[in-house]
């Protein structure tokens, strides 16, 4: 076996490597010291965990686009994250285990989604029915003639059951926009081929979120009822419970930087034309007319809402639990 014989270091290389050894150590010390109290190690500014918010590609995330891209998130000290999802089952899968930590969605969905156990709160609704604006439209198929809903004898009507579609149907039926029990209904979940099959005469009548609404009409499809004096909030934008407790306001810098984001659509929605495009999934052919939406203010939706929301989950089966607006809905106030 050879025997290998390494110089001897002199007395100042000695103290060199003592010195970078001393400080290699000190440096592992400190790393794995900060390992242990739970802290992430990063060199230069402080990192902070990205707030990851699962959304779907349609018109009432807008305002969340514009926070994000106008950097008003970032100067609330939040680092926001939109993560979108082709469908809201994937969404609602990533929510349930535990990779997201806020939420887009639609009222009825969301308060699934806390039945099911996730600790969320609803921290602001994101689009309400509105006068002038409709946001969701009972449409008949190309080459239906009949001059009102109440013309028809009867017909098929797609929809997504269990969701806010459902409870607009229910509405419209409640308040004479639609006759009530007329129309078989038909559950076709995925909207565009809930779309495609009201255009090839598949179905007489579908429930569609604009801008399809838009698209279908251009394609001969006709219009019989709307959301518009409906006046009910649709959809909402929620987060984790724990983040709403703590010491550093979350939901207050949250709330601050969506409002900052309604004030700039408002005072310029065709500055956002393009973002609106391009991450709302608008068909290429409405990009350059289709208006701008109006949003509602921040805040949470009204408690008679949701409580005339979970009376109609009730009687539909979808709720069982002894769910309270307080369980669903943040205050800042304790």
């Amino acid at each position: 076996m050879e025997l290998r014989v390494f110089p001897a270091l002199s007395v100042p290389q000695r103290f060199k490597a003592c010195r970078l050894t001393f400080f290699c150590l000190l440096a592992l010390g400190l790393l794995i010291g900060s390992l242990a109290c739970g802290t992430a190690v990063s060199w230069g500014h402080a990192a902070e965990k990205p707030l990851r918010l699962g959304i779907l590609p349609v018109l009432d995330t807008l305002p969340l686009q514009v926070a994000v891209t106008e950097g008003y998130f970032a100067k609330q000290g939040l680092a926001v994250e939109l993560v979108v999802f082709d469908s809201a089952l994937e969404r609602d899968a990533a929510m349930q285990a535990g990779q997201l930590e806020g939420y887009f969605g639609d009222m009825v969905n969301t308060v699934l989604m806390v039945r099911s156990g996730v600790p969320m709160r609803m921290v602001t609704a994101a689009y309400a029915a509105r006068p002038g604006q409709r946001q969701f439209a009972v449409v008949g198929r190309p080459g239906l003639n009949a001059a009102s809903l109440d013309a028809m004898a009867s017909g098929t009507v797609g929809l997504s059951n269990a969701t806010i579609m459902e409870y607009l149907l229910d509405l419209m039926e409640e308040r004479g926009l639609v006759p009530p029990g007329r129309f078989e209904r038909l559950e076709v979940k995925k909207i565009p081929v809930r779309m495609q099959m009201l255009l090839g005469g598949r179905l007489d009548l579908a429930i569609l979120p604009e801008p399809l609404v838009t698209l279908a009409v251009s394609q001969g499809a006709r219009v019989y009822a709307t959301d518009e004096d409906l006046q009910v909030p649709l959809t909402v934008v929620g987060l984790l419970h724990r983040l709403l407790n703590d010491s550093v306001h979350t939901g207050e810098r949250f709330l601050s930087a969506y409002r900052e984001a309604l004030a700039a659509l408002a005072q310029n929605p065709e500055k956002y034309r393009s973002l609106m495009a391009a991450t709302c999934r608008i068909p290429e052919e409405l990009a350059a007319s289709y208006h701008v939406p109006e949003f509602p203010e921040a805040g949470v939706p009204p408690e008679v809402e949701v409580e005339r929301l979970l009376a109609w989950m009730r009687v539909r089966g979808l709720l069982t639990e002894a769910l309270s607006v307080r369980d669903l809905v943040w205050s800042p106030t304790p």
